[in-house]
Parts: structure tokens; C-alpha cells; sequence
């Protein structure tokens, strides 16, 4: 070969086709990837992505179109067949044995690596256990090493997951919104390892991200999809020149990083709630895991009209709070009130029932249910507050209008909608509720930047309504865009509290308690 000729390209895909009945979800997309290059593929929710990477990754077989690794034909092969080949995958919802401890993780992803995951008469707790403990490292996960993986936040079990993708040595890493529930600082610095490892390995890193500033700061070129098809490819400053670009996914973002653009006003303004007295008060509240204490003493407040947002690292204990909140903990103690009622002992459907709404970071639709039955399961009657004014109500069509994409799939099954999609559906749902209140947690998580700023306006909608919003969130400049004011959560405490637009310029306080 002469030395002036391209490397091939260790992946090549070619041509893919996939339809779900009528529904055409990838259409003709072709792209490469050469040895030690990092591809972000990047579209708008239900672009198609997820599905792209399940035809490469073995999880589906395409209709038309082939896929070669390394020059050889892998169309169709099962997973377990591409990861002897070298392949891994890392999924958008996290894959990990939570019962296991996370260096018990890592040995079952090392035994099945080598063969061994049938050896019934032999314990597997030592095995290996230098090279589990040293792939922890590498994603800074080594000082969890012995917790269970149920006790861990979202965004440590993400790392969990990467380390046992890397157990099998690949020479091609998949990673499906591999920084979803992680800190701007957190994501910037795994991405940043996962970049380093790509380079020392020549390992490709094929990956779909909604975080821009990742995917700005991290590929090496940038794949578009929209509707299934490719619209561009290229470096990252010509994709975010592109004006095609903009318009389909990036919206602002494309101009001022990952904010959301200002909220409108809202379009149909309510009258505010009859009364300034909170809606939630929490009084030392305590919560635990198993044996682990997560929450140790937290009081706030949330009034009419107000969003406050939960903010810190991975493991502060912002989930925990909404969970013990919604009575799906089963030990906590303090005092919950809501709209004066004590309700710390009531059960989750009871708490529901009442009005106030979750949406869990976990999204947890019905996957076996089409987008309208999913939105009739959460219905409930219209409400009204304590003087007899109604709230305004929640219906299917003024749900399908605030979330157009769901307004397209309507039987759609909730087990065949992108990550994104299935965020705004739970969403929806919870609306359909008739919430006075709503615990939001990671509402922009795998959501494009132009559904964030849509999501951005419609809480500015909610507020005008009197409704309350309790929001945990790692991205700062969604929390900016929407809350009133912000707690920061370090080791279940609030240790910071303050104006949100007073955390969002305090550089001093970002960095201490935020790592941002």
C-alpha cells in the first residue's frame, strides 16, 4: 500500500436500513471510523441514534446494508459474537447487576471476557480482583469498590459500566450517552479518559451525547442524523456553523454552549396560586439505603409558583430526596408536609394521589403501552386549590401540543421511542396527573438542546400557574434558565443555599461545591 494512502477505516457501515412497521427509522446511513478517533453521532430525539447503534452493536439485524469491522463482515452478528471480535457497548440506561458489589461488576465482566462465567464449583470473589480494582481506577470508581451497585448515583453507575466495557480489551467501544446523570465537570473529565484510552488502545469510540459540550470539546468529527438520515458530517466547528445543524437540533446551543434560551412568556398566563405558604416544607429529614445513611438532616422549603433546584456531585443525595419525597423509600424519618398535611408515612400512590407528581430520572413508562396509554394511566380528575379556584387542567391535546414529538407517535409503543422521547412521556404523564406540585429529576438528561429549551419555557408556563417545582439537576445552565433559587447537596446536607442567578455567578462557590 503506498504510504500516502488513507488508513482503512476499522469501522465501516454502510447503507443501513431499519423500519419498525411503517415507521422508517434509519434510512440509508452510511459512516467510518478509523482506529483511535473519537465519532460523536448526534440528532435530534428519535434521529434514530439508538437504533443505529443496536444495528452495529448486534441488538438488531438490519433490513438493507452491511457493517464491517476491520474489513470483515459482522451484518448481523449477535453481540456476544462482535464482543469476541472486539466490540463493546455501553447502553443509555445502565446495565449492572445492582445486587453485586461494583468490584463484583467488574469480575463477572472480566469471567465472562475469558470464558469462565460457568465455572458453578469455583468462587469468583478473587478472581482477578487486581485487574477489577485497577479498571476502577481508570473511571475513578476504586474507593466504591465494595458498595452495592443499588446504593450508587447515576452517574457512578455509568463509570461502572464503562470500566466493564473495558474489561474485554476492545478494539471498538459503543457508548450511547455515556455522561447522561454526571456533572459538567464529571463529564468533561470521563469523556477526557475515555479520549486518552481511545489514543493509547487505537481503540474507535463510536458515540451519541446531548451534552455540547462534550461533543464540541471531545470528537474528533461529528455525524448528524435527523428522521434516519444522515444530514451532515464533518469537524466540530463546521457542525456547529451548519445552519441545516441549528435549526434541526442545536437551536442556541449552537451559539452560547449548552444554555437554553431565555423562557418566553408563558402563552396562556393563570392566575397566580391564592397563597405565598409553601407548598412543601421538609424538616430533617433522614433516609437510608440498606445500611447506608444518605440523608442526614435536610429542611426546605418550596412555594406556589416557585422552582427550586437540587444541585451537586453524584452521590450528594439529590435522588434520594425526591425518592424519600414521593414515599418510595422504605426507611426515612423527619417531617414531610404537603399543602399542610403531614404525609411522611403515607405510601407512594396515597402521596400521588394527592398531587404530588414524579418524574423519576429512570423515566419508567409502560414499554408494552402505546404514547396515549401511557399518558391515560397517569390521568387523574382536574383540582383545584384550597379556595376553590381550579388549576388549569392537563389534557391529551394540550400534552401532545407542548411535546410535538409525541404528538407524531401516538400508538407508538413506549419500548420503541428513543431515551429522549420516552423522557418527555414521562414528563407528560406525570402532568396528566393534575400535579400542584412536581419533583423533577434530570429533566434535561438525554434530551436535545432544542427540546431543553422547550422544556425551559414550559416550566416558565407551570410557575405562572402556581405550580411548584423540585428539581434535581447537574446541568447549570438549565437550572439557570429555570429555578428561583438553589440548595447544594454534599454528603445528604445542604451546605450552600442562595438565589440560583447568585450560585450561577458565585465562580468561587461553582467550583467548591459543583466542580464547575
Amino acid at each position: 500500500m503506498n504510504q500516502t494512502d488513507p488508513a482503512p477505516p476499522l469501522l465501516h457501515a454502510q447503507g443501513l436500513r431499519k423500519a419498525y412497521g411503517g415507521v422508517q427509522a434509519v434510512q440509508g446511513l452510511s459512516l467510518t471510523l478509523q482506529a483511535g478517533e473519537l465519532l460523536a453521532l448526534i440528532g435530534p430525539n428519535g434521529a434514530g441514534k439508538t437504533t443505529s447503534f443496536n444495528l452495529i452493536g448486534g441488538q438488531l439485524t438490519p433490513d438493507a446494508g452491511q457493517v464491517l469491522l476491520d474489513g470483515q463482515e459482522v451484518t448481523g452478528l449477535a453481540p456476544r459474537r462482535l464482543a469476541r471480535l472486539g466490540v463493546a457497548r455501553t447502553f443509555q440506561i445502565a446495565q449492572t447487576l445492582v445486587s453485586f458489589s461494583v468490584r463484583q461488576n467488574l469480575q463477572m465482566a472480566l469471567l465472562a471476557h475469558d470464558g469462565q462465567a460457568w465455572r458453578w464449583w469455583q468462587r469468583a470473589d478473587d478472581y482477578r480482583r487486581a485487574d477489577a480494582l485497577a479498571l476502577l481506577e481508570q473511571v475513578g470508581m476504586q474507593a466504591q469498590a465494595e458498595r452495592p451497585c443499588s446504593e450508587l448515583a447515576y452517574g457512578d453507575v455509568k463509570r461502572v459500566e464503562l470500566a466493564m466495557a473495558l474489561a474485554g480489551n476492545p478494539r471498538l467501544l459503543l457508548m450511547d450517552e455515556p455522561t447522561a446523570g454526571m456533572s459538567p465537570g464529571e463529564r468533561v473529565a470521563l469523556m477526557q479518559l475515555v479520549r486518552e484510552l481511545a489514543r493509547a488502545r487505537r481503540m474507535g469510540v463510536l458515540f451519541t451525547e446531548h451534552s455540547m459540550d462534550v461533543v464540541f470539546g471531545q470528537a474528533d468529527r461529528i455525524a448528524v442524523l435527523v428522521r434516519g438520515q444522515l444530514l451532515a458530517e464533518g469537524r466540530p466547528e463546521d457542525i456547529r456553523a451548519d445552519a441545516r445543524v441549528q435549526q434541526a437540533y442545536l437551536g442556541s446551543a449552537s451559539q452560547t454552549g449548552t444554555r437554553p434560551a431565555a423562557p418566553a412568556e408563558p402563552a396562556l398566563p393563570a392566575p397566580a396560586a391564592p397563597s405565598a405558604a409553601p407548598l412543601l416544607q421538609l424538616h430533617e429529614l433522614q433516609a437510608w439505603y440498606g445500611a447506608a445513611h444518605i440523608l442526614q438532616g435536610l429542611s426546605l422549603s418550596v412555594a406556589p409558583g416557585e422552582v427550586l433546584a437540587l444541585m451537586g456531585r453524584n452521590g450528594a443525595g439529590k435522588s434520594t430526596t425526591l425518592k424519600s419525597i414521593a414515599g418510595l423509600l422504605p426507611r426515612r424519618q423527619g417531617r414531610i408536609q404537603f399543602m399542610g398535611q403531614e404525609i411522611g408515612d403515607w405510601p407512594a400512590h396515597q402521596i400521588a394521589r394527592a398531587g404530588l407528581g414524579y418524574v423519576p430520572e429512570e423515566r419508567r413508562i409502560f414499554t408494552d403501552l402505546s404514547v396515549l396509554h401511557n399518558l391515560e394511566v397517569g390521568r387523574q380528575p382536574v383540582r383545584c386549590w384550597p379556595d376553590g379556584r381550579p388549576l388549569p387542567p392537563w389534557t391529551v391535546a394540550r400534552l401532545l401540543e407542548l411535546f410535538p414529538n409525541l404528538g407524531e407517535m401516538p400508538q407508538r409503543l413506549g419500548g420503541r421511542m428513543s431515551g429522549g422521547e420516552q423522557q418527555m412521556l414521562a414528563v407528560a404523564r406525570t402532568l396528566m396527573g393534575q400535579p400542584y406540585l412536581v419533583l423533577l429529576d434530570e429533566p434535561s438528561e438525554g434530551v436535545a438542546p432544542v427540546i431543553v429549551e422547550h422544556m425551559a419555557r414550559t416550566i416558565a408556563q407551570l410557575k405562572a400557574q402556581g405550580m411548584a417545582i423540585l428539581l434535581a439537576e447537574q446541568n447549570l445552565d438549565f437550572a439557570l434558565a429555570v429555578a428561583d433559587r438553589a440548595c447544594v447537596l454534599e454528603k445528604g446536607r445542604i451546605v450552600h443555599q442562595a438565589p440560583m442567578a447568585e450560585l450561577a455567578g458565585d465562580s468561587a462557590a461553582r467550583r467548591l461545591y459543583l466542580g464547575v
